[in-house]
């Protein structure tokens, strides 16, 4: 039961877009390790311009 929960809630959370900080920061830290990392605060608002990606 725990897994379809989990399961459930990873599933919501991806449609919602709740997890893209998340993937942020796992990507920042896989790609570009030692530079500065937007605050959450920072990439809620980068999210919403147009146009912005790092790679």
């Amino acid at each position: 039961m725990t897994t379809i929960l989990s399961k459930t809630w990873w599933y919501v959370k991806a449609v919602m877009g709740e997890d893209a900080y998340d993937l942020y920061l796992a990507h920042r830290h896989r790609q570009h390790t030692g530079k500065p990392v937007l605050t959450r605060r920072e990439f809620e608002q980068a999210k919403t311009k147009p146009n912005v990606r790092c790679c």
